[in-house]
């Protein structure tokens, strides 16, 4: 039985179009200021901590308090990141951020094993995305699907995979991760970067991608073939 004015569920629900805007300033205050903004608009934000150039940023001003939702990412150089400190550095950043109370917590499947576990195990009310980044190409779909079944064994809330697409072809393989994910109960992110990948980025949350990202211009985009805030929101309508 459904409660009053309470409507069942059907199969035949509208996508969702989460946007994420990446925040790639080089000092807390600039980061802050693109953060509120995308509160305001009612966006998530995806802070990069590996831009920020200061000496020893401020995380706690940065996450003094939380507008809207919001991911901290600190992100591998090998997996398309800028951070150039120590290992130990990096990993104390996130733990920082997740002691500050941030939405999501993007820890990567390349992080230490022992560190990904106590994240999981301190995450609160903050969740957990397991991420996986390719810049050289869509591998095969044994390779694919090899990662996300390790990322699905995980106690994470989220998975991410993002690869380039150097041929069309290779966003199909990589959305076809998507129901996968979803069909074993975890929340997904997967899509292609790059110019052949663009479209995999609005097809992704056709799907069912948990969101997207999308800078409010092309100079603050974080990743090669971004769509615009505005871009994608009119691509969108016209697909509804």
């Amino acid at each position: 039985m459904f409660e009053k004015n309470q409507k069942p569920k059907t199969k035949n629900q509208k996508p969702l179009l989460r946007i994420c805007v990446p925040v790639v300033e080089a000092t807390v205050n600039r980061a802050r200021g693109r953060y509120q903004r995308a509160a305001r608009k009612g966006l998530w934000t995806e802070i990069r901590l590996d831009y920020l150039e200061e000496p020893t940023p401020d995380l706690q001003k940065l996450f003094r308090s939380l507008p809207g939702p919001v991911i901290a990412t600190n992100r591998l150089a090998t997996e398309g990141g800028r951070w150039t400190g120590t290992e130990a550095d990096r990993l104390d950043f996130l733990s920082q951020a997740l002691n500050l109370g941030v939405t999501c917590l993007d820890v990567e499947l390349a992080a230490d094993a022992g560190f990904r576990r106590e994240m999981m195990e301190r995450r609160g009310k903050t969740k957990i995305m397991l991420s996986w980044h390719d810049f050289t190409g869509t591998p095969e779909f044994s390779r694919m699907e090899a990662v996300l079944d390790e990322m699905l064994d995980s106690e994470a809330d989220v998975v991410k995979l993002v690869a380039l697409a150097n041929d069309p072809a290779d966003n199909l393989r990589m959305l076809s991760l998507i129901p996968r994910a979803k069909a074993a109960g975890k929340d997904v992110i997967a899509f292609c970067m790059g110019p052949w990948g663009k479209w995999s980025r609005l097809a992704a949350p056709l799907l069912g991608s948990w969101l997207t990202f999308a800078p409010f211009s092309k100079t603050g985009a974080s990743a090669p073939g971004q769509l615009t805030v505005n871009d994608l929101k009119r691509v969108w309508n016209t697909l509804k």
